[in-house]
């Protein structure tokens, strides 16, 4: 996950302190030639670009914001996977699930594409260009349940299917994900928001 906070000179510096501050690790300069600073996991590019391999947490993002620091409005998700940590049949099942539920998928997100990047170091998830910080993690948490579901099952057979009512549909989808209970709330709303149809009843017209 990528958050711009655009800054430069002693503000990238100061921006740096505070999530060594936060994270209580160590800020170390990486010198020529990327010239960031690393945070433990956290990566401060010299252009005042986070980068983390997972999602960065909102509880981040508000304290600096506290600390002067304000992002831009929308962030690049890279989202990426060791090649390791999927077997063939974990593939095999990712991509049938993908497919199976494909458009679900691309109306929730507005998406053009479901591509998947693969080569013998990772798996990476070519869907997302820029998205509105607010809504990032929950299409992170999507992508990495959609991987976990995938490796959890034996063997995935799911066919598509349309669907009237794709609110209804994509919500028992993200159950099944394992999106239940309170503290799913707030990435249901994300990710139905999109849809036609109503999530309560599976004819409309109930």
């Amino acid at each position: 996950m990528e958050i711009n906070f655009n800054v430069h000179g002693k503000q990238r510096k100061k921006l740096v302190e505070q999530i060594a501050e936060y994270t209580q690790q160590r800020a170390e300069y990486q010198y020529t030639p990327t010239y960031a600073y690393q945070i433990g996991k956290y990566t401060v590019s010299k252009d005042g670009n986070l980068l983390s391999p997972d999602e960065i947490p909102a509880e981040l993002v508000t304290y600096l914001k506290q600390q002067g620091f304000t992002s831009s409005e929308t962030v690049k998700l890279n989202i990426t996977y060791r090649r390791n940590e999927l077997t063939d049949q974990d593939l095999d099942n990712l991509r049938h699930l993908i497919w199976a539920k494909g458009q679900l998928i691309k109306d929730a997100c507005q998406l053009n594409s479901l591509s998947l990047t693969i080569d013998d170091q990772r798996v990476s998830f070519d869907w997302f260009t820029e998205v509105n910080t607010d809504d990032a993690p929950a299409y992170q948490q999507l992508i990495d349940k959609l991987v976990q579901y995938a490796k959890s099952h034996q063997r995935i057979m799911s066919t598509p299917r349309d669907e009237s009512n794709e609110k209804y549909a994509f919500r028992c989808f993200l159950l099944r994900l394992g999106f239940i209970g309170p503290q799913y709330k707030t990435q249901r709303k994300v990710l139905l928001k999109n849809l036609t149809g109503s999530a309560a009843f599976k004819n409309q017209e109930a």
